[in-house]
C-alpha cells in the first residue's frame, strides 16, 4: 500500500488526471493526499471535484478553500461575493451545480493531517513554536520566517528542526518545489506547489519510495499573482 501526494491542483484537472495515470494510482491499494487549493483560479474546478470523488482523495484546507463555501451560498442566494480574485465568479458558477455535496466536504476539512510518518498541512508551520503553537492563519498562509510584508525572504521551513516530523506542504508556488533532506538523505520538508496554473508543474510525492512525480502544466507561462502579504484577511 502507498501513500501518495498532491500538490495545489488549482482547478487543472487535465493534469490532475495525469499525474494520477504517471503514478498509477490505484484507489483500492493507494492512500491519496492533497495538500489543498484545489478549485480556483483553474479551468475544470468540477472535474477536479468528480476526480477526488472518484479517488477518495483526502485534503487538508488551503487558504483559497477557506472562504469557498460561505462564498458559494452567497452565489446561490443571489448576493455579490466580495472578492479580490477576478476569476472568483467563474469558478463559484462552475461548482455552483456541485454545492450540495462541496459545501459540507469543504467544511469538513482539517487544517493538518498528522500521521505517524508525516505531517500535511496547506501552508507550513511556525517553526519557533512548533506545530502546536501554530495558529489557524499561520496553517493557511505562512510563507516567510521571520514574517515580512510580501513573499520575499526566508522561508519558514529555512528554520524547521531536520530532526522534526517530516513536514510536507503546499501553497508557495512563488517558491517552487522544495525537498529538504537530512544528512541521512531521508527527506524533513516537501513542498509539492510547483505552479501548474502559471505554467510549472504539477507535482506528486510517493512516500514508501521517496519518489518525485511530476506533470507539465498545459497554460502558458504566467506571472503568479501571490506577490501581497501573507494574511487571510
Amino acid at each position: 500500500m502507498r501513500t501518495l501526494f498532491i500538490g495545489d491542483i488549482h482547478g487543472c484537472a487535465r493534469e490532475f488526471e495525469q499525474l494520477l495515470s504517471k503514478l498509477a494510482f490505484q484507489r483500492d491499494t493507494d492512500h491519496l493526499y492533497l495538500t489543498g487549493d484545489a478549485f480556483s483560479r483553474g479551468p475544470d474546478p468540477v472535474d477536479v471535484w468528480k476526480l477526488i470523488q472518484d479517488t477518495g482523495a483526502r485534503m487538508v484546507l488551503g487558504n483559497h478553500d477557506y472562504r469557498l463555501a460561505d462564498r458559494l451560498r452567497l452565489h446561490l442566494s443571489g448576493a455579490a461575493v466580495p472578492t479580490r480574485s477576478p476569476n472568483t465568479l467563474q469558478t463559484l458558477e462552475a461548482l455552483a451545480p456541485c454545492a450540495d455535496a462541496l459545501i459540507p466536504w469543504l467544511e469538513s476539512l482539517p487544517l493538518w493531517i498528522d500521521e505517524p510518518e508525516f505531517l500535511l498541512v496547506h501552508a507550513g508551520i511556525n517553526p519557533e513554536k512548533g506545530f502546536h503553537g501554530t495558529t489557524t492563519e499561520e496553517f493557511l498562509v505562512i510563507r516567510t520566517w521571520p514574517p515580512v510584508d510580501g513573499i520575499v525572504g526566508p522561508r519558514w521551513h529555512d528554520a524547521y528542526d531536520p530532526s522534526g516530523k517530516l513536514v510536507i506542504f503546499g501553497h508557495d508556488a512563488p517558491g517552487g518545489l522544495v525537498i529538504k533532506r537530512r544528512d541521512d538523505g531521508s527527506p524533513f520538508v516537501i513542498g509539492l506547489d510547483s505552479g501548474c496554473i502559471y505554467g510549472g508543474q504539477l507535482s506528486g510525492y510517493v512516500l514508501q519510495e521517496d519518489r518525485l512525480v511530476q506533470v507539465e502544466s498545459s497554460h502558458p507561462q504566467s506571472v503568479r499573482p501571490d506577490s501581497g502579504p501573507s494574511t487571510l484577511s
